[in-house]
């Protein structure tokens, strides 16, 4: 393909002298990242990579489930209890298993 039209774009200085240092290890120009990102965009019909809100639904749970662990008053915790994070941290098991089992754990110490 022939390169015949000029991209001006404004980015911040520091994510730029990152990249372009990425870019040198794997022996790529600036240029040439852009028109392979232009390219996926135009094979995946949209953006190449996921671009999306968070879910408030997700975003609450996070956020109750942060203040049960905060509420554990930063010391030491239980091994179950951190294995109860864990899984629900790495999507094993649902919020309302987590906070089922966190609850019962508090309970019974």
């Amino acid at each position: 393909m022939i390169k015949d039209t000029n991209l001006n774009v404004r980015v911040n200085g520091e994510v730029k002298a990152e990249t372009e240092a990425i870019l040198d290890e794997l022996g790529l120009s600036f240029s040439t990242a852009i028109d392979l990102y232009l390219a996926q965009i135009i094979k995946k019909r949209g953006i190449p990579f996921e671009v999306k809100l968070p879910n408030a639904q997700k975003v609450e749970k996070s956020l109750k489930m942060g203040k049960i662990i905060n509420s554990l008053g930063g010391v030491e915790t239980n091994p179950k209890l951190n294995k109860i994070i864990h899984l629900y941290a790495n999507g094993d098991i649902s919020y309302n298993v987590a906070l089922y089992a966190i609850k019962e754990i508090i309970h019974n110490v």
